[in-house]
C-alpha cells in the first residue's frame, strides 16, 4: 500500500498519547507480525484511527497495510466518532476520559446545531433556540448514560476539554502532559480558563503549570490539662501574604467547593442507579437517611440555613 494519508492535528489531538513503553511494544508487535493486521481508518484520506501505527510505518516502509474509509458526512461526526471509539478502550487516565467525554459532547452539540452559517441562515427564532437547547440536553443525558456519569459531569467535562485546548494554544505541549497524567492540575482550573477573559489567562495558566499540593488535614489531638488553657487563646492571625492570596482568588475557592459538591452528587447518583434498592427498600432507606443526617448535622454546625429558599423572593 503506497497511499499517502493526511494527518489532521485536531483529529490526532483526540487520541490519548502512548507512553514510550506502549509505543515500543506496538512497534515490536508490528515488526513481529510483518504486516498491519487492522486497517487504518480514514475519512477523505485523513486518518481517523491509526495515527500511531501509521507513524511507526513511516520508519518501516516495506510493511504492508490496508485502509478503510468511514462513511461519515461532517467533521463534527468524525470528531464524535473518534471520541466514542477511544472511550471504548480501557487504558484511559481519568483526565483522558474527561477530555474525550467533553470533546464528544461539544462535537455532537455543534453537529446538531449546524445547518448552514451566519451568512446563509436567518436569525433563529426563540422557538428554534429552545428546540436546540432541548436537543443539546438530550445529547448530554445520552452521553452521560453511555459513560455512567451525570449530565452535569458531561457539561463540566466540555468546559475542561475547552480549557485544556486553550492551555495548549497558550503553552504548546501542556495538553500531552495533562492527559498523560504527568501534570496533576485541578480540573477546576481548566474550567476557569475556559470561562476566563484573555487578561486572566496568564494567572490561571501559571496555577495550572505549578499546581499546589493539597494540604493534609491537621490531626486533632486531646491536649493534657496543663495545655488546655493555652489552647483557648485566640488563634494566630494568618500571615498577610496568605490572607491576600485567599482574598484575591475567591472564585477559585467557590469553584473548588462546587467541584466537591458536584463530585459528591455524581457519586450518589451512580450508587442509586446501580442499587435502586437504596431508595425503594425501607430498611436500606433508613440507613441512607442516617448517613444523610450526619452530613446535614455537620453543615448545620457551620451555621448554614438548610431550608430551601425561593430565589424569586431574594433581592436582585
Amino acid at each position: 500500500m503506497t497511499q499517502t494519508l493526511h494527518i489532521d492535528p485536531e483529529f490526532k489531538a483526540q487520541i490519548p498519547p502512548l507512553t514510550e513503553d506502549e509505543r515500543a511494544q506496538l512497534e515490536e508487535n508490528i515488526l513481529a507480525e510483518g504486516e498491519l493486521l487492522s486497517p487504518i481508518l480514514v475519512w477523505n484520506d485523513t486518518i481517523v484511527d491509526g495515527h500511531n501505527r501509521y507513524e511507526i510505518l513511516q520508519s518501516h516502509p516495506g510493511i504492508p497495510y490496508s485502509v478503510r474509509d468511514l462513511n461519515l458526512e461532517t467533521r463534527e461526526e468524525v470528531l464524535a466518532w473518534i471520541c466514542k471509539n477511544q472511550l471504548g478502550r480501557r487504558n484511559l487516565t481519568p483526565e483522558q476520559k474527561k477530555f474525550l467525554v467533553g470533546k464528544q459532547y461539544d462535537a455532537e452539540k455543534q453537529g446538531d446545531g449546524f445547518h448552514g452559517n451566519q451568512h446563509t441562515l436567518p436569525a433563529p427564532s426563540a422557538g428554534a433556540q429552545s428546540e436546540h437547547q432541548q436537543m443539546a440536553e438530550k445529547t448530554c443525558e445520552r452521553i452521560a448514560r453511555e459513560n455512567n456519569v451525570s449530565a452535569s459531569s458531561v457539561r463540566r467535562a466540555a468546559l475542561f476539554a475547552k480549557g485544556v485546548d486553550l492551555a495548549e494554544d497558550l503553552c504548546p505541549g501542556i495538553r500531552r502532559q495533562v492527559l498523560s497524567g504527568h501534570l496533576k492540575a485541578p480540573s477546576v482550573l481548566f474550567e476557569q480558563l475556559a470561562k476566563a477573559k484573555p487578561k486572566e489567562y496568564n494567572a490561571i495558566l501559571e496555577q495550572i503549570k505549578n499546581p499546589q499540593p493539597k494540604a493534609k488535614p491537621a490531626v486533632r489531638q486531646k491536649l493534657p490539662p496543663s495545655e488546655k488553657e493555652a489552647s483557648e487563646l485566640p488563634l494566630e492571625t494568618p500571615r498577610s501574604d496568605e490572607s491576600k492570596s485567599v482574598l484575591e482568588e475567591p472564585s477559585l475557592v467557590y469553584s473548588q467547593l462546587a467541584d466537591a459538591a458536584a463530585a459528591m452528587r455524581e457519586s450518589w447518583e451512580n450508587l442509586f442507579e446501580q442499587m435502586p434498592a437504596l431508595l425503594t427498600s425501607p430498611e436500606q432507606r433508613e440507613v441512607v437517611q442516617s448517613i444523610l443526617e450526619k452530613h446535614l448535622a455537620y453543615l448545620a454546625s457551620l451555621g448554614f440555613d438548610l431550608t430551601l429558599r425561593d430565589k424569586s423572593e431574594q433581592p436582585s
